[in-house]
């Protein structure tokens, strides 16, 4: 399975998408399409934790990012997002 997820990059202020699999693990550098900077984290399970590289999971992978979805403005208004963030409440 694919899934979007949203970075900002802190160097030139852009948002952008990065499209990843369910079965990435490990250290990713996911590098920002507009101004090359280098965001340094671990995905586990197709997620992106807020955790930076870990010593223990090896070397990275660098994750090179489309320019179609470089903009300036967040994702999260879009339809597609706010679905993708909604979750099941059992009554």
């Amino acid at each position: 399975m694919r899934r979007r997820e949203q970075f900002y990059c802190t160097e030139c202020h852009k948002y952008f998408l990065v499209y990843l699999r369910s079965s990435m693990f490990g250290n990713y550098t996911v590098v920002c399409c507009n101004c090359d900077h280098e965001h340094f984290r671990v995905i586990d399970k197709g997620v992106v934790t807020q955790e930076r590289h870990d010593k223990r999971l090896g070397q990275s992978e660098k994750i090179m990012v489309l320019k179609a979805t470089l903009r300036d403005k967040s994702y999260e208004n879009e339809a597609w997002y706010a679905r993708r963030n909604m979750q099941i409440m059992r009554g």
